[in-house]
């Protein structure tokens, strides 16, 4: 990464780095126009001026910065430099809520009362500003709140001065990262653990996923603990989108009603914004007769873990350093082996019946997870991952965590993690090149390095780490990034995606052409819905019109079976299947890939309606009857590319009579999840073996 330490960007002199994580690297400065110290945010990734996304970039952190409210941290200013987006804003001195709640659990306190009562209504008053301004904040968590005092900053382990106010901090930044990297679906944006039942799903969010968010944080402040709590991320996402939250034992049915109502799964049932929620909390306060500090919480004693024997002699793999750095890798050495014998509490006493960590490669065997890997679209294809941590044990002082994408002994550094209060973090990483990283990279790692760290290199200190089970990961990819019988070798859901985009757009064209009168226009676009369905060594494939020109918009590969050619539906839906019982598939390679082929049953279904329709279109009936055929046509692409809400349930999930090719798309991605495992050299266990209907498509590769 640049250093950009002694530079100018536009009316700031950078002056110290802060700190740099998977999103941004942020500075300390003074403007120099305004003679004061501000923050600056370089985001990942690259912008040309005078380019579609620089005026998308532009757009939106315009909208940021027009945001003026007393518990919002000041936007001053937004540019690119050196090609690099950047954010000028506030520079605050005072602690996040998350370190101040770390502080107050580790001495078995919570929240006063009455600070909640100081604290809920201003954050309210914030997030329904900014919502009336159509910005929503999608990362509502204690680490982007700051806490601030004019009469004395406050102090971690201390009571809160009576004039502190809470800060918003990263307002609108998910919205101007994704201008910036142009993100693209199979994007969850938010924490795991305070995000919304929608953005689980990866669907739409409004200002009521922030309420939500909001009633979490509520929630944990109150209670001490989050409501929604797993070893996995998959775990805390199924929680989060089908458990209720547990009640909390000390409070009163009033205040309990609030969370209730807080935490619905559906945004229509929640409260309809921030304020109504913080004035139905503030009324069930009143009629509270506890005191106002809640009893503390019970933290039961530590329990050290003591992996087996056969876990004591760790081997590290470590480059050739100079005498300096030697000694500083000794050190770490020291530290990692002390950690992997003690982990002092960052397992649960609770989980540790049953659970066997190995720290032998492939072995299987249940190993605890802190978190996941998920591979994304930003820039390019697969050129992005998201990490995210859950419940970390924090380094050792005077050392660091830092992630690793590896393919072979290639490694590649995807930023230093910065855990919060609850050892929880969410680490972007957007490639500079738009390179595939799923083609490049089989496994990750988390290692131990030394603060400040001399060398780019991993020390070798492997503490944490994850691979895909390599038979289903050949399959993965021919789904994902290339297949070698497809035109351009191209993915095969990219193919499938690509075309499905085109029918819906060529069944728009056809219907606007009938309008327009232009029956032959509407006759060629019905032509080419057919050849994108049916594939060029069908025998429908043609000049179906009669004007002399065969109308294609795709690839010829076809979304149905032609000849030799699989078509994309069938060939995802073959590989996914080869993927899902190869024997070493994963949970997740097992569970999203059931999704994917019910999906993918569901749209070669729709597909051969649409082909009927079509090639019906193509006979020329009379205007009355086509205009109602083109209409059903319209409709069937649509359901092809997004699904439908079988159930009225106002959800397309995964499953016979919904998901479409979105929800084939997502969960294809979702697929190559790595669930991060303790020790070195892990390969993700066999799930269970899918019971499937359905036989994979046999065909041999050109």
């Amino acid at each position: 990464m640049s250093d950009w330490i002694g530079k100018t960007a536009g009316k700031v002199r950078i002056e110290k780095l802060l700190g740099r994580g998977g999103m941004a690297e942020v500075y300390a400065g003074t403007h120099v126009t305004l003679d004061r110290p501000v923050a600056v945010k370089f985001l990942h990734g690259y912008l040309e001026e005078h380019t579609e996304l620089f005026e998308r970039f532009q757009r939106e952190a315009r909208v940021v910065a027009g945001l003026r409210h007393p518990n919002i941290i000041q936007v001053y200013d937004y540019d690119v430099v050196e090609e690099r987006p950047y954010i000028v804003m506030e520079l605050i001195n005072g602690p996040s809520l998350a370190a101040y709640l770390k502080s107050l659990h580790e001495r078995g306190a919570r929240m006063p009362l009455g600070m909640l009562r100081r604290l809920l209504p201003m954050l309210a008053s914030a997030l329904d500003y900014a919502h009336q301004q159509g910005v929503v904040h999608r990362d509502i968590k204690p680490g982007n709140i700051l806490l601030f005092s004019k009469s004395s900053p406050p102090r971690l382990g201390e009571a809160l001065p009576p004039d502190v106010e809470p800060l918003l901090a990263d307002f609108g930044l998910v919205r101007v990262l994704s201008s910036a990297s142009q993100t693209s679906s199979g994007l969850i944006t938010g924490t795991p653990n305070y995000m919304s039942p929608e953005q689980a799903r990866g669907e739409h969010a409004d200002h009521r996923s922030d309420v939500y968010s909001l009633g979490i944080l509520l929630y944990e402040m109150i209670s001490g603990r989050v409501p929604f709590d797993g070893e996995t991320v998959t775990a805390v996402m199924h929680r989060v989108l089908y458990e209720s939250p547990p009640p909390i034992q000390e409070i009163s049915p009033a205040l309990q009603a609030v969370l209730d109502r807080a935490l619905q799964k559906e945004p229509d049932q929640r409260y309809q914004s921030a304020g109504e929620l913080s004035n139905a909390f503030l009324g069930a306060l009143g009629a509270l007769t506890l005191a106002e500090t809640l009893p503390p919480i019970s933290i039961p004693a530590s329990k050290p873990v003591t992996p087996p024997a056969t876990q004591r002699n760790i081997t590290l793999t470590l480059p050739q350093p100079n005498l300096a750095r030697w000694g500083i890798v000794a050190v770490i050495i020291v530290i990692t082996a002390a950690t992997l014998l003690l982990l002092p509490g960052w397992l649960k006493s609770d989980s540790l019946t049953g659970i066997t960590p190995t720290m032998e490669h492939g072995t299987p065997g249940e190993t605890p997870s802190i978190g996941a890997l998920r591979f994304q679209d930003v820039a390019g294809r697969l050129d992005g991952v998201t990490v995210f941590i859950n419940e970390m044990p924090p380094p050792a002082e005077g050392t660091h965590y830092e992630v690793w994408l590896v393919g072979g002994e290639i490694r590649r550094s995807l930023g230093i993690l910065e855990l919060d209060a609850q050892g929880n973090d969410d680490l972007a990483f957007v490639d500079d090149q738009s390179r595939n990283l799923l083609a490049r990279y089989d496994s990750m790692e988390i290692t131990v390095e030394p603060s400040p760290d001399p060398s780019p290199n991993a020390s070798g200190a492997v503490v944490f780490s994850s691979a895909m089970p390599p038979m289903a990961l050949a399959h993965v990819r021919h789904v994902l990034v290339s297949m070698t019988d497809t035109p351009g070798q191209i993915g095969l859901i990219e193919g499938l995606r690509a075309d499905s985009l085109l029918l819906d757009e060529q069944a728009n064209l056809m219907l606007d052409a009938f309008d327009a009168n232009d029956r032959a226009a509407a006759q060629k676009h019905a032509e080419a819905i057919t050849n994108l369905i049916v594939g060029s060594q069908s025998p429908d494939y043609g000049d179906l019109d009669g004007d002399g020109e065969v109308t294609d918009p795709g690839d010829g590969y076809g979304l149905l079976l032609n000849g030799e050619n699989p078509g994309y539906t069938e060939g995802v839906e073959s590989h996914t299947l080869y993927a899902m019982q190869g024997g070493d598939a994963s949970e997740s390679v097992i569970l999203h890939g059931g999704h994917v082929v019910a999906s993918i049953t569901n749209v070669e279904g729709w597909l051969v309606q649409l082909r009927d329709l079509s090639l019906a279109i193509l006979k020329k009936p009379s205007d009355t009857e086509l205009r109602g055929l083109i209409v059903q046509a319209v409709g069937l692409a649509d359901q092809i590319v997004t699904g439908v809400d079988l159930d009225g349930d106002e959800r397309i999930e995964p499953i016979l009579g919904e998901g479409g090719v979105t929800t084939a798309y997502q969960h294809a991605y979702y697929m190559a999840d790595m669930d991060i495992l303790f020790g070195a050299g892990q390969v993700m266990p066999p799930g269970p073996t899918p019971s499937a209907t359905m036989q994979p498509y046999e065909y041999q590769e050109k």
